[in-house]
């Protein structure tokens, strides 16, 4: 390959800023290339650069602010300095690419460069992970990192930050480099400002995504990637994606919502609390899934699954990163190695042979005893157990029943963040309610205290009012619709009306305002 590209410029040689050499892939939306860049006749370091396609069936204008949506958000993450993903160093818009000498021809169209990663991503290194050269992957770190990714993302710690959605978190989005075994989270094309404004399309994977992107761009939230980061942990356990098109539901239902079902996979069929786990982020309603600053937790209670029931070999540890490794032949011998006899001579523990896979029975009758006696006894070898094999894994056998799994995963509450948004409805109701208390209570001439007490009644009686009205939406909205609630608009709008209503009640019972309600009345 021999292609040249660069940005729109007077200057003819900024056209071949960029050469082209290799053809890495092909996405929905763009080319992407390994390149170099060229300066003077010296070329740099190996480099990405994604060419984006323009769709014909959507307006120019659409297609280019929706490039640059995902480009600003990707800079903007890499000046925060969130570690665990792609680092932007170029974006422009140039002709498309052409031979070295040759005017450039065609409509600008929208360039990415990125830092060159040198390595596969999930969904590659498991097709092919017999011919991966780099280290095994551990899928704890990989886990750890992109939920550390996603904290980052969606509550930024530095001050004034706007929250971000990735919106496409897939296994084929999370690259592993080849010599350091660590990961990358990549493609930020979709991602975006968690803003009503800025979220105008929902990137959806079947295979992956969750089915509140069929609600529309107002119905997706941070648990749209935490059900991706579900989707990644559950492709490291199974080697498959949680979810899978079909005519009928997963439990043989007559009819299929539009979205992708989860899948029933046989092994997890034999270990229900293994599935339920793996199951919570890919939920259906994202009201059921994990928060995703509980993401780390929920990685470890996955690794404890994992390594109390075992899993099949994806090419994945699951054992802490470091820690020491066993071979399977010593996993194997150390559980099947050893040997209780008892002798009917001396009574005397006797340990049989060590370094034997699946020793047969030892009889003692047929041996001797030091003073060159014979020793009658039995000794009995119990069936060995599964070995636990350098990747932290164990193979599942139905004849050994494995240890007591760690209790289930807890989800915790909503974020309270969202508790705040729409106070304006119970300010201003509250503020009236005062208005109208200190005008009751200044017309009164009664004691200001018992007074004052009873508006703190009102208060609280206020605020039960909100709490319920949580609770209603909670149990209605989120858990039987399956909807997120991104404010506490309804909530605050309730006890604003009761504050309302509470302060016409305090009017009522001033004479004087009674009065001149009265007398308008009369004038019509």
């Amino acid at each position: 390959m021999d292609l040249v590209c660069g940005p729109a410029s007077p200057l003819p040689e900024t056209h071949q800023r960029y050469r082209l050499v290799a053809h890495i892939g092909s996405g929905g939306q763009a080319e992407v290339y390994r390149a170099v860049r060229v300066t003077g006749g010296v070329s740099s370091a190996p480099m990405t650069v994604k060419v984006f396609r323009v769709d014909p069936r959507r307006p120019l204008a659409d297609e280019l602010r929706s490039w640059d949506k995902g480009d600003a958000v990707l800079m903007d993450l890499n000046n925060r300095g969130v570690t665990g993903i792609c680092r932007r160093s170029d974006g422009f818009y140039g002709p498309p690419p052409h031979r070295p000498g040759e005017a450039p021809r065609g409509d600008a169209v929208p360039y990415q460069v990125y830092e060159y990663l040198h390595g596969l991503n999930l969904r590659e290194y498991v097709a092919s992970r017999g011919q991966w050269s780099g280290p095994r992957v551990n899928a704890l770190s990989v886990l750890r990192t992109l939920a550390g990714v996603l904290r980052e993302l969606h509550f930024p710690q530095l001050g004034g930050a706007t929250p971000v959605l990735h919106m496409d978190i897939k296994p084929s989005n999370v690259m592993v480099l080849q010599n350091s075994g660590e990961v990358r989270v990549i493609d930020f094309t979709g991602a975006r400002y968690w803003r009503e404004a800025e979220i105008t399309q929902v990137s959806y994977t079947p295979e992956a995504g969750g089915p509140e992107a069929f609600g529309g761009a107002r119905a997706v939230s941070p648990a749209y990637d935490v059900h991706g980061f579900g989707a990644v942990a559950y492709f490291l356990v199974t080697g498959a994606y949680p979810r899978v098109e079909s005519a009928a539901g997963p439990y043989g239902e007559s009819s299929a919502p539009p979205w992708s079902t989860l899948r029933r996979h046989p092994m997890l069929e034999k270990t229900t609390r293994l599935r339920d786990h793996l199951h919570a982020p890919v939920a259906d309603q994202p009201g059921e899934r994990p928060d995703t600053r509980d993401l780390l937790a929920w990685t470890e209670k996955l690794a404890e699954l994992v390594r109390a029931y075992g899993v099949q070999d994806t090419g994945c540890d699951w054992n802490e990163p470091g820690e020491a490794r066993t071979s399977p032949r010593r996993a194997t011998t150390a559980a099947s190695a050893r040997v209780n006899a008892t002798a009917a001579v001396s009574a005397t523990r006797v340990e049989g042979p060590m370094g034997r896979t699946d020793p047969p029975p030892v009889d003692l009758r047929r041996g001797e005893s030091p003073n060159g006696q014979p020793v009658r006894g039995r000794a009995s070898v119990p069936p060995p157990r599964p070995a636990r094999a350098d990747t932290g894994v164990m193979p599942i056998d139905p004849t050994h029943p494995s240890e007591p799994p760690p209790p289930p995963w807890q989800q915790t509450s909503e974020d309270p963040r969202t508790l705040k948004l729409g106070w304006e409805y119970s300010g201003v109701g509250g503020a009236f309610a005062f208005v109208c208390w200190g005008i009751w209570a200044a017309s009164s001439g009664g004691d200001l205290l018992s007074q004052l007490i009873a508006f703190i009644v009102v208060l609280v009686v206020a605020g039960g009012v909100f709490g319920l009205s949580r609770l209603i939406g909670r149990l209605v909205l989120v858990q039987r619709m399956g909807r997120v609630r991104h404010t506490a608009r309804g909530a605050h709008a309730a006890a604003g009306v009761f504050l309302a209503i509470a302060g016409i009640a305090y009017l009522r019972q001033t004479p004087w305002v009674v009065d001149v309600f009265t007398w308008i009345q009369g004038l019509f």
